[in-house]
């Protein structure tokens, strides 16, 4: 899942005219001013295009990611922290029921 900066700015775009048509609708039934209907509508437009950019922002900031986290590679074994068998095992186990 590769988001572009054009592809994400587009969805955003479309979200935010929608959220903004529904908000529209839904003022234009209630008994408001004109003015107030037009100001809520853009305020709603504005605010879902700021949310849903920094949204795409974050996933694209956390897909760029120059470090591989083991989320990202869960079976693939690392360098780092890897539990390896022990060859030699010396076990002194005393019976202490013979005593």
């Amino acid at each position: 899942m590769l988001i572009s900066w054009k592809g994400s700015l587009i969805k955003s775009v479309a979200i935010a005219f929608i959220n903004g048509l529904i908000t529209l609708i839904l003022l234009l039934i209630a008994p408001l001013g004109l003015a107030v209907v037009v100001i809520n509508t853009i305020a709603i437009f504005i605010s879902t295009l700021a949310v849903t950019m920094a949204f795409d922002l974050i996933t694209l900031w956390l897909l760029k990611s120059p470090t591989n986290n083991f989320l990202d590679y869960p079976y693939q074994s690392s360098k780092i922290g890897t539990i390896k068998p022990r060859k030699n095992i010396n076990l002194n186990i005393k019976n202490y029921e013979d005593e």
